[in-house]
């Protein structure tokens, strides 16, 4: 029986037990100066929101809850991609469980990469590598 008929292989694997979703940081967004990033200031509430014009990251963030997230040690964090990142996207790889032995050991490798690797292009950053080699 099948749990999920469509799931996104850009932005989710699930070929082992450790489920990984690719997950982008608003922060580098503003970091890297994204043209796609946006804001407007919602009439009604006054509250400030930003988003990703290419979708990438479906979420609209409150301005004001981010600044306040971002003040503190842990920071805002990464929101999920909900499609294939751009080659300029900051995102890192999360992986929903952790564990041990052959049903957690990475067998998608190239699900850390950006869809198009080329010049400018990002792959996660990804600890395990530094591990096995």
């Amino acid at each position: 029986m099948t749990v999920r008929a469509n799931v996104d292989e850009a932005t989710e694997c699930r070929q082992c037990c450790a489920f990984c979703d690719k997950t982008v940081q608003p922060r580098g967004c503003i970091e890297l100066g994204c043209p796609f990033l946006y804001t407007y200031r919602d009439e009604r509430s006054g509250s400030q929101y930003m988003g990703c014009l290419q979708k990438v990251f479906a979420a609209e963030i409150d301005v004001d809850l981010f600044e306040r997230a971002e003040r503190t040690r842990h920071g805002y964090g990464g929101v999920k991609a909900v499609r294939a990142p751009l080659p300029m996207c900051p995102f890192t790889v999360e992986r929903s469980y952790e564990g041990t032995g052959a049903a957690f050991d990475c067998v998608n490798r190239r699900f850390f990469d950006v869809a198009d690797i080329g010049p400018g292009s990002y792959r996660a950053f990804d600890l395990r590598e530094r591990i096995t080699s």
